[in-house]
């Protein structure tokens, strides 16, 4: 078998640069954290453009956020009754039970913290026709500060894994070790936040 090197990936993305960006837009869009932290290392690789790359992050972050609240508020409209809008309700109750009370909080935080939370927000926010300049500020300042988030920890883990080993298998490995740790300090983040708003709705009650 024949051995693959950075240097031909590098090649590889490079000369595929256009369709790159385009799957980075609709990689946000679908998901999110893992196509950003790929787009960071092949920034960090010179495969792509960091400002590019960027850019269609928070092209496609922005798309995704028009598309949430449009679909929610389709939802309100037309299908309120919905068995998709009860289990939305209750999974927005559950990780972000002040929504109502403070809605620009709980959008701007459920991108970061809330592991498959992001999808139900934004739609959710439509859904109970948030104010869009509410809503509007709280995906902007999310968005912004994400994009460059996490494209700034793919860059500088592309860095550091290339720092390491040249070796592509090491490289492979250390990308699965560091999404495996990445997924679980967002879920041991996402346990502590939900455990905050459990305590705070105890004092409130009591």
């Amino acid at each position: 078998m024949e051995y693959i090197s950075i240097g031909t990936i590098r090649h590889f993305i490079e000369v595929h640069a256009i369709i790159v960006y385009l799957i980075i837009f609709l990689g946000v869009i679908i998901e999110g954290e893992i196509i950003v932290v790929f787009a960071g290392i092949f920034s960090y690789l010179g495969s792509i453009h960091i400002f590019i790359a960027l850019i269609a992050v928070i092209l496609g972050g922005a798309t995704k956020s028009f598309l949430g609240y449009s679909f929610g508020f389709f939802l309100q409209k037309h299908h309120s009754h919905n068995n998709f809008i009860r289990k939305m309700e209750g999974r927005i109750s559950y990780f972000l039970p002040k929504f109502k009370e403070r809605p620009f909080w709980s959008i701007f935080i459920s991108r970061f913290f809330i592991l498959g939370i992001g999808w139900f927000t934004i739609i959710f926010s439509g859904y109970k026709k948030i104010p869009l300049a509410v809503y509007i500020k709280a995906e902007s300042y999310s968005l912004a500060i994400w994009s460059m988030g996490v494209m700034t920890l793919g860059y500088f883990f592309g860095y550091t894994a290339l720092s390491i080993s040249r070796d592509i298998r090491n490289v492979l490995l250390m990308i699965l070790i560091f999404f495996i740790f990445f997924f679980v300090i967002e879920k041991f983040i996402a346990i502590i936040f939900e455990l905050f708003n459990i305590n705070q709705s105890s004092i409130e009650e009591s």
